[in-house]
């Protein structure tokens, strides 16, 4: 009977004008959210191109002339896309073979956007 009496005691429309004014509420932490993740793929896609490019390539073939010379991976190749996004991370902070470290110079953060930036080159076309 307390619930019917709740009940009776909202106006009409209240659910809807709630949901209205929530949705309008959050809108912008959601605009907010993907303005950032804008933001951080073009900050991945530039770090790529200033700190890997040179022996990967803009697509992460590694057919540059340094590429071939230092044998660097073909980034979008089912060898290194089936590494964990960690094996990834730990590769660029640390480096492996002929690639060098660049936890010096990349955050944490630069080194998780590059990762998914790696994964984006798999899906492009060859």
């Amino acid at each position: 009977m307390a619930a019917r009496a709740r009940t009776l005691l909202r106006p009409p429309g209240f659910v809807t004008w709630a949901v209205a004014i929530l949705s309008l509420m959050l809108a912008p932490a959601s605009l907010a959210a993907s303005r950032s993740g804008k933001a951080a793929e073009n900050e991945a896609a530039s770090n790529f191109k200033l700190q890997c490019s040179s022996c990967h390539g803009t697509n992460g073939a590694g057919d540059t002339s340094v590429g071939k010379t230092l044998k660097a991976a073909d980034l979008r190749s089912p060898d290194v896309q089936k590494q964990s996004d960690a094996e990834l991370a730990q590769i660029i902070a640390e480096g492996k073979g002929n690639m060098p470290s660049f936890s010096d110079s990349l955050t944490t953060d630069q080194i998780s956007a590059l990762v998914a930036h790696i994964r984006k080159l798999a899906k492009s076309p060859k």
